[in-house]
């Protein structure tokens, strides 16, 4: 039975909604559910949208499949109610006969006056996975409400994006959840990213950092014993990438032809590695970013979409051989060092030039070994 069956089948009547209820009571469903809220347009999409609950009746031609018409959701909707009510009704209502296990909130604040601390307050907003915010006004008490629907120990990720954020803003769960998409990230300072913890994903776009800061916080993960975060997007206007990686031991490395920035953490017990891709964008309108992500050096590179490319093996080896080099090449220049010494950095020569690492456009580069 599909998905859609299932839902019709719990419209059709009280007692066959209460008895789909109590059978998928322990059943979780491995799917997204998105409420979107945006006026009179709102809808509940179910499992990559495969499915979509119309709040509102459709044009004509518009119907599809995978829609349920707001005429057969009527059972679970009162004509007086508001839009907002409609649709949470209606969320309660299919969590019961179809526990979603990913569910997201998505406001369109420019399309109508939305109260956002309001909506926050719905019991059935406490337990969604995201809230996300786009467009129109976040006034600073409705931002202080959205960081504070943060709870402990629960996955959660908030978006505010095209709207913009006061400068001095400050609250203690801005960066606590498991992710974010600040549109307007002018606000975020150094400090922050370096008091990053436990981030999976956090995304900020339009933002004040310096290479000299994003030089500051690379340093700062090489030396931290801390999980900062698994993957990170920052945006950026324009690229420096001598500045960016001022004194530190970077290997350019490849994975199908798409060029990686590779970094290696100071502990070596868990072989980890900082990647960097720059995703650079023709169109005008969007933004260039620094793409980072947290490897393990012996495992497949892991993308966020659970795409996978070949580990990192002899890229990390060829970064451990020039760290020592360019350990060994300060010493010698500042105090000087033994025979030996002089011997093992000739060695280390002789490995990198068999391993093909050679310098392009400033940056120790290696191909990938197919």
């Amino acid at each position: 039975m599909s998905i859609g069956e299932k839902i019709k089948l719990a419209l059709s009547s009280r007692k066959m909604e209460n008895y789909l209820a109590w059978v998928f009571k322990n059943h979780m469903l491995d799917v997204d559910c998105f409420i979107f809220l945006r006026g009179y347009q709102s809808i509940i999409n179910i499992d990559n949208n495969e499915w979509k609950l119309c709040l509102n009746r459709l044009k004509k031609g518009c119907e599809n499949p995978g829609y349920i018409k707001v005429e057969e959701l009527e059972p679970w909707i009162n004509d007086e109610w508001t839009m907002v009510e409609k649709t949470f009704n209606v969320f309660i209502r299919l969590q019961k006969v179809l526990p979603c296990q990913f569910t997201h909130l998505c406001v369109i604040l420019n399309v109508e006056p939305t109260p956002i601390i309001e909506i926050l307050s719905y019991p059935c907003v406490a337990n969604l996975t995201g809230v996300h915010f786009y467009g129109g006004t976040v006034q600073r008490n409705e931002l202080d409400a959205i960081m504070e629907w943060r709870k402990e120990n629960t996955m959660q990720y908030i978006s505010v994006t095209d709207n913009e954020i006061p400068l001095d803003y400050r609250h203690p769960n801005a960066f606590r959840f498991t992710g974010v998409v600040y549109g307007d990230a002018r606000w975020i300072r150094l400090e922050d990213l370096l008091s990053m913890r436990n981030f999976y994903r956090p995304i900020f776009s339009v933002n004040n950092f310096s290479m000299k800061d994003l030089n500051t916080f690379i340093k700062y993960w090489i030396n931290c014993d801390e999980n900062m975060f698994t993957y990170l997007v920052i945006d950026y206007k324009n690229i420096n990438l001598s500045e960016l990686m001022k004194d530190i031991t970077v290997l350019k490395g490849f994975r199908s032809e798409k060029p990686f920035y590779l970094i290696a953490s100071n502990s070596t017990e868990n072989q980890l590695l900082l990647t960097i891709q720059l995703i650079e964008h023709t169109e005008s309108r969007r933004r260039n970013s620094l793409d980072f992500s947290i490897q393990y050096a012996n495992e497949p590179h892991k993308f966020i979409n659970d795409d996978t490319l070949p580990a990192w093996t002899r890229e990390y080896r060829i970064l451990g051989r020039l760290a020592r080099k360019r350990w060994l090449e300060e010493e010698m220049i500042t105090v000087g060092i033994s025979i030996e010494e002089i011997k093992e950095l000739d060695d280390l020569e002789e490995e990198l030039t068999v391993d093909e690492v050679r310098i392009i456009d400033g940056i120790m580069t290696v191909q990938e070994k197919l």
